[in-house]
């Protein structure tokens, strides 16, 4: 898909003014052209081309301004329109799909290649603009001498022709340094979240660095000014080419159609007011050919999400009569890139957790207790069996009515400092209510429905999404080893006092935990070993130190 059938299909209202406004200033400033030609040539009175002069400059000027406008709100519209949509249809792809995609290459498209496309885009108006007059003074040309058009056609047309050709190679490169960059997105990525890490030890920073990110970029430099270098040269060859046409119409065409002479001082002064659009419109094509790698890769992405929307039933579903059930039925899930070691298969799962249940998820490191969460929390679908609840299987159609149940803080969480979903005028008061019940009054607030920080520890920001979690009041939560960046003080609190409160409010809780001092707060505790779950009865909670 090129830039201009993209923005065709954004606004088609938008793009035919900018076409009609443009083509009526490019007319307009070729025909500015025409009248400096009889002034030149003294044929006609001053007085008589003074109107018509400073009368086209008014329209050229309106003109072109309205065009200009008219695209620049059509490409921000189109930016805006597409940076929402890639958004949503993140968000409707399964998470198992995203994974697959990863993050560094997702980042990169969501903002350089964004950044690239709106760059492109400012350049627009003006090659718009440039090509309308460009077109007009060939008109004009045409209008003045067809045979001389003729020879300046066929000498645009081997231009073109060369031009194209000898683009395909810096094309190539720009296609190359694309995929450098999201070699070098994914290094940043592990510069940053691997800083520590990295100053501990100098030699393996020194090695990452030097030889990890530096070879990256070193392939985006080299391949970024090769492409760039040859387009200077292919640029620059072009101009000097419009230039040599200039020169054969003045100095070669008039041995062979002496006839014309009279008429070459108008097409000459057209030409010389040509050279500016058609430099621009040269050097703009790095950008723009930049732009449409990016929307490639933009496109290929959109192809790769999810293609269906979300769906959501008008009403639930699951009715709560006589309180929640929550059911798996011979689940099973394989993770992904080990499709052929059954090793890695989890499952087959049979589970059952009614309302108000406390219920711990145990098992080693690797077993699947996040895969297992996952799955109950609908983020990850089964390859086989179903999940139930309250007799209603899940399906795609239910699926978000389904996950509207779960409130859920993940190992790997992610804080917002905005409190989304979380309405009500009494929301600050909760919010502060239950940030005193965390022991973080004297370190954050809530103002205009935000914390006002979250540059924390980390075990204090788990503190602040359990905050979240509880303003969003869902009858089930879900808690990823909350509790590992606790202090043993507030540990205590998190299983004596929080825990039970939920469990008071008849809110069913599953807790991932390794915490086995403190397994006599659950009501069962269910392990996850070799990819089964088996209950642990009451009496054993006591021998699980080496769980």
């Amino acid at each position: 898909m090129n830039l201009l059938t993209y923005l065709y299909r954004q606004s088609r209202r938008l793009l035919t003014i900018a076409t009609v406004a443009g083509s009526i200033g490019g007319v307009a400033g070729a025909a500015l052209v025409a009248v400096i030609s009889k002034g030149v040539s003294g044929k006609e009175s001053p007085s008589a081309l003074a109107w018509s002069f400073f009368g086209l400059c008014l329209v050229t000027l309106v003109c072109k301004s309205i065009s200009e406008i008219a695209l620049l709100r059509l490409t921000q519209d189109a930016i805006f329109r597409l940076r929402v949509a890639l958004s949503r249809k993140l968000l409707a792809t399964p998470l198992t799909r995203l994974q697959e995609l990863g993050k560094h290459g997702l980042l990169a498209i969501l903002t350089k290649d964004i950044d690239t496309f709106i760059q492109a885009f400012q350049f627009l108006p003006l090659a718009f603009g440039n090509v309308v007059v460009i077109v007009a003074c060939l008109g004009y040309m045409a209008w003045l001498s067809w045979q001389v058009f003729l020879v300046f056609a066929v000498c645009l047309v081997v231009c073109v022709t060369v031009y194209h050709y000898a683009e395909r190679g810096p094309l190539r490169q720009l296609v190359r340094m694309r995929e450098h960059m999201d070699a070098l997105y994914g290094h940043f990525r592990s510069l940053v979240e691997g800083s520590k890490e990295l100053q501990l030890n100098r030699t393996r920073a020194e090695q990452f660095v030097g030889r990890v990110l530096a070879g990256s970029a070193g392939g985006f430099r080299d391949t970024f000014v090769r492409a760039m270098s040859t387009y200077t040269w292919v640029a620059n060859a072009g101009a000097m080419m419009f230039y040599l046409v200039i020169g054969m119409l003045l100095f070669v065409l008039p041995q062979w159609l002496p006839q014309q002479s009279a008429t070459l001082t108008a097409i000459t002064l057209t030409l010389l007011y040509l050279i500016k659009p058609v430099t621009e419109m040269v050097g703009a094509l790095p950008p723009v050919r930049q732009a449409a790698v990016a929307l490639n890769k933009i496109m290929q992405l959109n192809g790769e999400l999810d293609a269906r929307p979300a769906v959501a039933l008008a009403t639930n579903p699951f009715g709560a009569q006589g309180g929640l059930q929550l059911e798996l039925h011979g689940v099973c899930h394989r993770y992904p890139g080990l499709q052929d070691d059954s090793h890695f298969m989890l499952g087959p799962l049979d589970l059952s957790v009614t309302q108000g249940e406390t219920v711990f998820i145990v098992g080693g490191n690797g077993s699947g207790k996040t895969t297992l969460a996952m799955l109950l929390l609908g983020l990850y679908q089964p390859e086989a069996g179903t999940v139930r609840l309250n007799g209603v299987a899940v399906t795609e159609g239910n699926l978000e009515h389904y996950r509207s149940h779960f409130s859920a803080v993940f190992a790997d969480f992610h804080l917002f400092d905005q409190l989304l979903d979380c309405d009500g005028t009494d929301m600050p008061a909760r919010a502060m209510r239950y940030i005193e019940q965390l022991q973080m009054g004297h370190k954050v607030r809530v103002e205009n429905g935000k914390f006002t920080t979250v540059n924390l520890s980390t075990g204090q920001r788990k503190r602040l999404a359990l905050v979240a979690s509880y303003l969003e009041d869902r009858p089930i939560y879900l808690f990823d080893e909350w509790a590992a960046d606790q202090d043993p003080a507030f540990k205590r609190v998190f299983y004596t006092e929080l825990l039970p409160d939920l469990k008071e409010r008849g809110k069913t809780v599953l807790v991932i935990s390794h915490d086995d001092a403190y397994f006599d707060c659950a009501d069962r505790i269910i392990k996850l070993a070799d990819g089964h779950l088996s209950e642990i009865s009451t009496p054993q909670r006591t021998s699980l130190h080496a769980v």
